[in-house]
């Protein structure tokens, strides 16, 4: 297939502007295999659960489709049932207890372990456990949350360089140790904990690199002192690093990655202000685990497909859904929170998920929606913003990558394959992606994507192109796609 993939039984599909896959021939179903509900909501992370929580308080039949085993998000990731492993967390965490226990008592129908990969104003299709599956509804809440930015430096395709939303994972998630020395690099809050995740685990974190200079990070401290939260959680991390004798280094990154079949060494230096490798101020570390964050990317896949406005934010994370009052979008039904408005993390998740369920309650004929709802969340996003801005991409880390690195790891695209495509075929998005396949893979460019741009014309400073949707927007079974439910 021109833009999508197969790979055992998995694929992808049609871009939009295309007849769309919900509306192909479908096979025989169940009445099972169609559910009713007032709110669909995608996604049980902070912002999810917070509004069906406060939907099915209010009379709301809310069902929630969400990819984990266990709800709680990347966020308050929980651990598997059963498992007896201990990690400490920082304050924001009392939180996300209190919000876990107050989610799985409510009455709140959660489906974990899904894949939705189609949708449409009141239709949401699925897969979950091997079957086809559609959730109608009269109202949408997205709150799919984010994906980690990878930035390609020579060596990232080694076994043992992960992001550091998957060293997360792993930790977090199953209590896997993923090696015994660690390197932590890219830039923003996901750094902190990311370090202390490992500590905990056991792994000695032989260095922390923010490319950010000192000085740029200042300008997150009026976001942080004088929002208690904010302020307790940095603390928190810093103290866990000063006990550990892990020092944050400012202005410095990886600049590549060697080893013999994994990661063996990374090679890192300073960098200037835009982030540009100062060459000659390198030195070599000894790691087996290299955690690379260099923020986040909205995922807003599901609301292109819904028809939803966007506009680029590059400090937010790139493209993000434009919302109105109460989280409303511009498709009727359809609202979102969090993560897909712009990164943020989980108190604007949380406080953006009440007043999006306040709102949904409000127009079923319920109570007006609170003013201190609506303050919560402005104000929450404001001091997210602060510290965003002081952290947001650095264009010239662009430049990590060689000619020869591969910047599209599903189709083994170089960067200079990507830009020989970009000078003779235009340096849009579509177009570099016809040039060299760049972006077509399983992942359909949500690895290499956010960053193919900058890397095929040399010009991180652009506001990148948006993504072009795929059908599925996720991949699936094709047995899934041809089985799915009628949407009428």
């Amino acid at each position: 297939m021109d833009d999508g993939a197969v790979d055992d039984g998995v694929v992808g599909g049609a871009s939009v502007g295309e007849a769309p896959v919900n509306d192909a021939p479908r096979g025989e179903v169940s009445s099972a295999d169609v559910i009713e509900a007032d709110v669909g909501v995608v996604g049980a992370g902070p912002g999810g659960m917070a509004a069906a929580h406060r939907l099915a308080a209010g009379g709301c039949r809310a069902v929630v489709l969400d990819e984990g085993a266990r709800p709680g998000g990347q966020i308050f990731r929980q651990l598997p049932t059963g498992s007896r492993a201990s990690l400490p967390e920082p304050p924001s965490h009392d939180r996300g207890h209190d919000l876990l226990q107050a989610f799985e008592r409510s009455s709140v129908e959660i489906h974990s372990g899904c894949t939705v990969w189609d949708a449409s104003p009141g239709r949401l299709w699925f897969e979950h456990r091997g079957r086809s599956r559609l959730l109608r509804c009269r109202h949408i809440v997205l709150a799919p949350g984010a994906y980690d930015r990878c930035i390609p430096f020579p060596g990232w395709t080694l076994p043992g360089v992960v992001t550091a939303g998957a060293l997360q994972v792993m930790v977090r998630g199953f209590g896997v140790v993923p090696g015994r020395r660690a390197l932590v690099v890219g830039s923003g809050p996901l750094l902190l904990p990311t370090v202390t995740s490992l500590l905990a685990a056991g792994v000695e974190v032989v260095a922390a690199l923010e490319a950010s200079s000192r000085w740029r990070a200042l300008r997150a401290l009026p976001g942080v002192a004088f929002h208690r939260a904010r302020r307790r959680e940095a603390t928190w991390y810093l103290k866990q690093l000063w006990r550990a004798g892990v020092k944050l280094q400012w202005g410095r990154t990886v600049f590549a990655c060697e080893g013999d079949g994994r990661v063996q060494r990374a090679i890192v230096g300073r960098v200037d202000r835009e982030g540009r490798p100062i060459r000659g101020s390198e030195h070599a570390l000894d790691v087996d685990v290299v955690g690379a964050g260099f923020g986040l990317v909205p995922s807003i896949e599901l609301a292109l497909r819904l028809g939803c406005a966007t506009r680029y934010d590059a400090a937010r994370g790139g493209h993000v859904v434009q919302v109105g009052a109460g989280q409303a979008t511009d498709v009727d039904g359809v609202w979102a929170v969090g993560e897909v408005c712009g990164i943020g993390g989980a108190e604007v998740a949380i406080a953006e998920g009440e007043l999006a369920a306040e709102h949904i309650l409000a127009v079923r004929g319920g109570a007006a929606v609170e003013p201190s709802t609506r303050t919560r969340a402005r104000e929450e996003r404001r001091a997210a913003d602060a510290m965003l801005r002081a952290f947001a991409p650095l264009p010239g880390l662009a430049e990590l990558a060689r000619p020869d690195t591969i910047v599209c790891r599903c189709e083994d695209v170089t960067r200079l394959t990507a830009q020989q495509a970009a000078e003779l075929h235009g340096d849009t998005l579509r177009a570099i992606k016809l040039g060299c396949r760049a972006g077509m893979g399983p992942c359909q460019a949500r690895i290499c994507g956010p960053s193919l741009q900058a890397m095929a014309t040399g010009d991180g400073r652009r506001e990148m192109d948006r993504p072009v949707v795929q059908v599925p927007v996720k991949p699936v079974r094709s047995e899934t796609i041809r089985r799915a439910p009628r949407g009428n």
